[in-house]
Formats: C-alpha cells, sequence, structure tokens
C-alpha cells in the first residue's frame, strides 16, 4: 500500500489517461473507429427508417412500433452492449498495463524519457478475466433492474397501483443500486489486479476495500465527472445547433462525441484505478507474487 491522497490520485489518474493517449494513439483510433462503428450498425439496424426517409422523427417512431421490433431491437441494444463492452475492456486492459508500467518506471527513470508500451496480445487471460469481470458488473446491474421490474408487475397485478406503491418501487430502486454500486466498489480493485494478469480473488479484494468505500466512490466519480461533464455540454449544444438540420447528421454528431466521451471516461476510469490498486490492494498484491 502507498500512502496516496485523493488529490494525488486524481491527477495522476488525468495525468496517466493523457499520457496513454499521447503514447497509444493507434490503439485509440481503432477503438474509436469500432465504437463508433458498432454504434452506428446498431442505430440503423434498430431505425431503419431514418436512413430511409432522410432522418424524419415520425418515420422513427413508426419504424419501432409493435412488439416484433421491440424485441428485435432489444436483441441489437444487447449484442451492440456486448460488443462494446469487449473493445472496451480491451482498452482498458492496454492503459491499466501502461499506466502501471509507467508507476513501475516512475523511480528508475528521468522526467525526459520515454515510457515503454508493455506488450499485449488481443485476447490473453488477463483481458479474458477483465472482460469476465464487466459482464459480471453489467449482468448485476441490469438483473437489479429486473428485480425492481418483477416487484412492481407483482405490486400492479395485486392491485396496488396507488401512487405510494409507485413510491416505494422507486426507493426499492434507488436502494437496489446503491447496494449494486456498494459491491462494485468494493470489488473494484479486481479490474487493475485481474488486467495485470493477476487471477480474480474475490475475498481478497473484499478485504482490501474494507473501509474504503467512500474514498474509491469518490475517485471513481471525480476522475471522470470532467469528461463527462464536457461531453453532455457538447451534447446539448449540438441538439440546440442541429434542430433545425437533418436528424441524421445530428446522430452521427452525438455519436461522434459520445463515442469519444466514452474512450476518454473508459481510459481515465482505467488509470483511476491503477492509483486506487496502489493505495489499497495489500493483499491483492501479497497473494500475486
Amino acid at each position: 500500500m502507498e500512502d496516496i491522497t485523493l488529490r494525488q490520485c486524481l491527477k495522476g489518474a488525468w495525468r496517466d489517461a493523457a499520457s496513454a493517449v499521447r503514447h497509444m494513439p493507434i490503439v485509440f483510433l481503432v477503438a474509436f473507429v469500432a465504437v463508433l462503428a458498432t454504434a452506428t450498425a446498431g442505430y440503423k439496424a434498430q431505425f431503419p427508417g431514418i436512413a430511409a426517409s432522410g432522418g424524419s422523427l415520425t418515420a422513427m417512431t413508426s419504424s419501432s412500433a409493435g412488439h416484433a421490433a421491440g424485441f428485435t431491437q432489444g436483441l441489437i441494444s444487447l449484442g451492440v452492449t456486448f460488443v462494446q463492452t469487449l473493445i472496451l475492456a480491451v482498452l482498458a486492459v492496454f492503459v491499466v498495463r501502461f499506466a502501471m508500467k509507467l508507476s513501475a518506471e516512475s523511480a528508475a527513470a528521468s522526467a525526459t524519457s520515454e515510457p515503454v508500451i508493455p506488450a499485449t496480445r488481443l485476447w490473453d487471460a488477463g483481458i479474458r478475466r477483465y472482460f469476465l469481470l464487466c459482464i459480471a458488473l453489467i449482468a448485476g446491474y441490469v438483473g437489479a433492474m429486473l428485480a425492481v421490474v418483477i416487484v412492481w408487475i407483482g405490486l400492479r397485478l395485486a392491485g396496488l397501483s396507488s401512487g405510494t406503491s409507485m413510491a416505494a418501487t422507486a426507493t426499492l430502486a434507488v436502494l437496489v443500486v446503491c447496494g449494486v454500486s456498494f459491491v462494485s466498489a468494493r470489488l473494484s480493485l479486481l479490474f487493475p489486479h485481474t488486467a495485470a494478469g493477476g487471477r480474480i480473488q474475490w475475498r481478497a479484494a473484499w478485504e482490501d476495500t474494507r473501509g474504503h468505500f467512500w474514498f474509491i466512490s469518490t475517485a471513481a466519480v471525480l476522475a471522470i465527472l470532467p469528461i463527462v461533464g464536457i461531453a453532455t455540454v457538447l451534447t446539448v449544444i449540438a441538439e440546440m445547433l442541429g434542430t433545425a438540420g437533418a436528424i441524421g447528421s445530428l446522430t452521427l454528431g452525438l455519436m461522434v462525441v459520445q463515442s469519444v466521451g466514452t474512450l476518454l471516461y473508459t481510459a481515465t476510469g482505467a488509470t483511476c484505478s491503477v492509483w486506487l490498486y496502489r493505495k489499497f490492494a495489500a493483499i491483492l498484491t501479497a497473494e500475486a507474487t
């Protein structure tokens, strides 16, 4: 464990993310093209009327009518999410390994020396385990939301459709999300640990983060907050400027902004996890050696 303050963690995460973009431009370019292509393909597959009609909102709403269309759109969204999760997982592993290599060389190397990019195969054990953790995280949130929906349906079938039951369902949803977020934060050290080649050690990660939930959550949120804020502002500006233009052009612009933002907060989240790993991972690093 290292004595790292929250300020050092945030500054280090931003600096390492910028360094990763600067020294791995091809990796980020390929990831950007892949994310944008999958998002565009998924959008066109879900709303085929947009491309055919020149971008009218009425075509978009009519093309998504019906239960069959809704089921198809759900499958497409699931497929796009799966592919993009894989792409971002590979990118995150590259960034984590770069940041770890950077921190390991910082003590011995001079400030003017170029960091060495660690060799990474596209589907090694670290990437497989990291991707498995990402799928488990997504499944946790989806399962939690499904549980809330089931409770809500049960209340409706029982005839409890008043405002009180809706408030109770909303409260349950918030509590469930908070619970899943707590578990995710307590297990967050597994992401840099597996990216570095370590095995999934649930108990060790849980013990290392005991009593550190608020530090981890605060660091994770503050690290990506500037990127999310800038992406949100650009999205709002694009929507305001594009009201008189074609919907298709506006959609492509928004996808570009969202793809860039996704890559940047993925990289920043990865570097932030490395700094948190350096601060808290005592048992994990001991078991890895």
